[in-house]
């Protein structure tokens, strides 16, 4: 990596991975990912270092939506990157390199949850980087948006929106680490089901009651929101 793709890992996980050294000026056309992870898995750092700078701040906002803490979701992510380096070979290319990442990250931050049995204060705000994995039925809608587009009238559409955000936030923020990581896969990071059930070695059916089950709660938790006005 060279010096300026590397600074938005040190201003938000801290890791370095990339080589120390000076891009020529004419690149060649970007390597895509299976092509970076086979060279990070041959030895080569500057491939890994790619990898990570692709998706350091998607999954540094991931782990943020998952543990609501920044340095602890910038000391997740880096320790998420690092161990991903150190098991490469574990890397069989059955799934995506994010999926792959993600994985360790949530693991991490289920850990880091059940460690600190405390509750936390979620962020929402910031757009996840990349696309959304698919799903075009009713399930593929946001949190934010599941109790937002009930509320909001124009013109103060914006300031209700704003204030379910946060409600939807803080409901969040209550729930179990289980349900909170089912949420934030499948309404923030857009996964689709198979992709879930891989991640958590879950049987689809049971993927499916569990998203259900945390949907439930979630509504819930917002239930005294919902019922006003």
């Amino acid at each position: 990596m060279n010096p300026d793709a590397s600074k938005s890992m040190s201003s938000v996980s801290g890791a370095h991975f990339g080589p120390d050294r000076v891009q020529p000026a004419h690149e060649p056309a970007p390597a895509s990912d299976a092509e970076l992870m086979q060279a990070a898995r041959s030895g080569d750092r500057g491939a890994f270092g790619q990898i990570v700078t692709r998706y350091q701040d998607r999954l540094f906002t991931a782990v943020l939506r998952l543990v609501g803490d920044y340095e602890d979701a910038r000391e997740l992510t880096q320790e998420a990157f690092t161990r991903a380096m150190i098991s490469l070979e574990n890397f069989r290319g059955d799934a995506q390199p994010y999926t792959w990442l993600f994985r360790i990250a949530m693991n991490l931050s289920i850990s880091r949850l059940r460690k600190a049995s405390r509750k936390r204060v979620f962020s929402l705000d910031a757009p996840a980087n990349g696309r959304r994995h698919g799903g075009s039925d009713d399930q593929a809608a946001t949190l934010v948006d599941r109790v937002s587009n009930v509320r909001s009238e124009a013109p103060e559409a914006a300031a209700e929106r704003r204030e379910a955000q946060q409600q939807v936030l803080a409901a969040l923020g209550r729930l179990d680490s289980e349900y909170r990581a089912i949420l934030v896969m499948r309404d923030v990071e857009g996964f689709d089901y198979q992709q879930m059930a891989d991640l958590l070695d879950l049987p689809l059916g049971t993927l499916k009651s569990r998203l259900f089950r945390a949907r439930l709660a979630l509504r819930d938790e917002l239930k005294g929101y919902m019922q006003k006005g």
